[in-house]
């Protein structure tokens, strides 16, 4: 219930609570107040939608890239020392199959907004003129598997995202309502709650496969899967 969630970020958000007061004004009460709104409106929607997806086409893959994930947790957690974000930004594969899933299939697919002045949206081909106070709808998966931004786009590839020219490609990725290079902002109205998806999508990564070597899951629809085994690791 709200108490308990409440309770919660009053014991365990001492940094963040701290930052909401000295150096933006925000009372510690209101701050909690608004963690609150973030993970449960913001974030709730990417997390249910998005890791079933993750799960599903990590899974499909089979175990020639879960040996690979489980391989590179392992050895970025030993070197760590533990499974901290310095050992999850030692993890380049596992964080490009977390993007990989958000890019192939975005858990807000449609995007609606009404034009505040006369505007010009331009694709590949041809530029189109949207008036003022006109309805316009953005579908995720069209942008998101254009063939000429993105190499065999229908496909899901783990290490798309992997090495300089595959972090470059960030900037196309548009799941949360505009850049992923860019941080969410009053102005631009990115998800409030884009990189606690993406974190918390490549946290699931890291202790799945540090623990286990594979794993196959069962798919009744596209938000469910049910993990039906698990190999721990040897």
């Amino acid at each position: 219930n709200h108490q308990k969630l409440y309770d919660f970020f009053k014991t365990y958000g001492g940094k963040a609570l701290d930052i909401a007061e000295d150096e933006y004004g925000v009372p510690k009460e209101e701050a909690i107040h608004n963690l609150i709104f973030m993970f449960g409106l913001n974030a709730v929607a990417g997390f249910s939608l998005y890791l079933p997806t993750m799960l599903r086409y990590v899974a499909n893959q089979g175990s020639k890239l879960h040996y690979r994930l489980a391989e590179e947790a392992r050895n970025a957690i030993k070197e760590k020392g533990d499974l901290n974000f310095e050992a999850l930004n030692a993890m380049p594969l596992i964080k490009s199959v977390a993007y990989e899933a958000l890019r192939i299939q975005p858990p807000v697919p449609r995007q609606y907004a009404r034009a505040r002045k006369d505007l010009i949206v331009e694709s590949h081909e041809a530029r189109f003129l949207v008036k003022k106070g006109e309805l316009m709808c953005g579908y995720q998966p069209f942008a998101m598997r254009d063939p000429k931004l993105f190499d065999r786009p229908t496909e899901f590839v783990p290490d798309r995202f992997v090495g300089e020219e595959g972090e470059k490609l960030l900037e196309r990725v548009w799941w949360s309502n505009g850049p992923e290079t860019e941080a969410a902002t009053p102005h631009n109205k990115q998800c409030p709650g884009k990189d606690i998806v993406v974190l918390t999508g490549r946290m699931v990564l890291a202790v799945l496969f540090s623990k286990f070597d594979t794993l196959t899951v069962r798919s009744p629809t596209e938000s469910k899967v049910v993990i039906t085994s698990l190999t721990p690791k040897m």
